[in-house]
């Protein structure tokens, strides 16, 4: 029968074993979240670099599932974490050398002195290392561990598949034979290990309370990764919220009144992207002011999973870079034409005017993010005046570097207001009905009425007779109509009401 040995006395039994175990006495200890506290595998691939280049790749493997391919006995998730490391190294080769210069700082942060300590005080005793990872990785790991192995059983790189459906049982057995096995400690803290486990003198299956389990790429920055994971989360926000309403706003207000709409709505993309990278820190400073400050803080689930893989500084940096190429678009629209060649069109891009573009649209997120911050720290009755100025940034920003016309002015503030009248009246009654507010329906009327009343106040009927007036009211309308046939339906005669006295 396998002892399980999971608390702290089992620890210090463990330990015990091991140091009074005669000489020449074999031990086979696991590497994985034993000898090593973290996973070896999970952090060779963390070293993949660019990370999220890395982290793309293992995001769709995860959704391709490759392994489910495989023929026989392979298929499946034995095979999952070597389809891994095959693809990973062979698509990002440096990684080999990139993992050798890590292994050192790893073995010093997170190898189990506690384990090695004991294992080098007996030290007649024969240590060899056994492990379900990958050779390669793990001798590179191994070298750096104050600890002499031996010999290191570990899969290898090519026929990974087949050692690890083999199991760890068979791997050790093939080298030292089952009467050497016989005689030996086994120290492992998976319940894969079992039939090795059962079939040694000492079996010891323990849980180190120092190891853990880390996913590779756990802490890699993602922009809107918060925003969909961690503050909405399910609700699939950024193709919803950004892309399907707000960039369609941006085309509709900006980009269909210039003269290369295709080009600027590009452009458009760009810097709303780059906004949102901004925008979004906003939204994580204010989960972690309710943490701190509220007594019963709204926060989701999965809040304390993804609030420590907000970088600052690559948020920044992933806003410049997409600032620059929505910049340089713009530009483009200025100076393409069908009678010049695409090369000396971009040669005719006036540097000046995008450095100044770039400077006046750094400003304005540094202005975004001072407001946020205040935002987030004053109370939240003032938070209704902040509320609005922040809707109108999400519009009004991108008159920074490109320009629109009464029209495109008239729908950005009606979604403005629009957004503002149920956060204003929420914060001020904290109503659950704001829910069922039809906010596109609020949206249409208010783009509907001040058009209509700028087309009356100016005596210029030209504004009603735009395409662009139609190509909003019919989005608008596309956008609301559920709303409206809702209103319309549970319209009903004051009679048919029962009046209670």
């Amino acid at each position: 029968m396998i002892n399980i040995l999971i608390d702290e006395t089992s620890v210090l039994e463990v330990l015990n074993i091991i140091e009074t175990a005669p000489d020449s006495t074999l031990i086979l200890v696991d590497l994985d979240e034993t000898l090593f506290l973290r996973n070896s595998t999970q952090e060779y691939l963390n070293t993949l670099q660019p990370r999220v280049l890395g982290w793309l790749l293992l995001t769709l493997l995860n959704f391709l599932k490759p392994w489910n391919w495989l023929p026989g006995k392979i298929k499946g998730e034995v095979s999952r974490d070597w389809m891994r490391v095959l693809v990973a190294t062979l698509l990002f080769p440096w990684t080999i050398i990139l993992w050798q210069w890590r292994t050192k700082q790893l073995a010093q942060a997170y190898g189990n002195t506690t384990l090695i300590r004991a294992l080098t005080k007996n030290a007649n005793s024969r240590v060899i290392l056994t492990t379900q990872g990958f050779g390669f990785i793990v001798r590179s790991l191994c070298k750096h561990l104050p600890i002499t192995f031996n010999d290191v059983i570990a899969c290898r790189f090519w026929q990974g598949a087949i050692d690890r459906q083999r199991g760890k049982h068979f791997l050790v057995t093939a080298l030292l034979g089952e009467n050497e096995i016989a005689r030996a400690i086994a120290i492992t803290d998976s319940n894969d290990d079992n039939q090795l486990l059962a079939s040694v003198a000492t079996p010891c299956l323990v849980i180190w309370p120092e190891a853990k389990y880390v996913s590779a790429m756990a802490d890699v920055y993602i922009p809107f990764l918060y925003l969909e994971r961690a503050k909405r989360p399910g609700e699939r926000y950024f193709v919803k919220k950004i892309l399907l309403d707000d960039f369609v706003v941006l085309i509709l207000g900006l980009s269909l009144v210039n003269s290369q709409p295709i080009l600027h709505a590009i452009s458009m993309l760009f810097l709303i992207l780059s906004f949102w990278c901004i925008y979004e820190l906003g939204y994580v400073e204010n989960d972690i002011v309710a943490e701190r400050f509220e007594k019963k803080p709204t926060l989701s689930k999965t809040y304390q999973k993804y609030k420590n893989r907000i970088s600052v500084w690559q948020a920044w940096l992933w806003s410049v870079i997409f600032a620059v190429l929505g910049l340089i678009v713009l530009e483009l629209t200025k100076v393409i034409s069908s009678d010049k060649s695409f090369p000396s069109e971009v040669g005719a891009l006036d540097l000046v005017t995008i450095l100044t573009n770039m400077a006046l649209w750094i400003g304005l997120l540094l202005v975004v993010r001072v407001t946020f911050y205040a935002y987030n720290h004053v109370d939240k009755q003032t938070r209704i005046w902040l509320y609005f100025i922040l809707q109108a940034y999400k519009y009004f920003s991108f008159l920074v570097v490109t320009k629109t016309n009464i029209i495109g002015a008239i729908l950005f503030i009606a979604q403005v207001i629009s957004r503002w009248i149920p956060y204003f009246v929420y914060r001020l009654t904290n109503s659950e009905w704001l829910k069922d507010l039809p906010h596109q329906l609020v949206g249409l009327v208010i783009f509907g009425f001040i058009i209509i009343a700028v087309a009356l106040g100016t005596q210029n009927s030209s504004i009603l007779m735009n395409w662009q007036t139609l190509a909003i009211l019919i989005w608008s309308a596309y956008r609301a109509k559920s709303q409206f046939l809702k209103i319309v339906h549970e319209i009903h005669p004051i009679s048919s009401e029962k009046i209670i006295v």
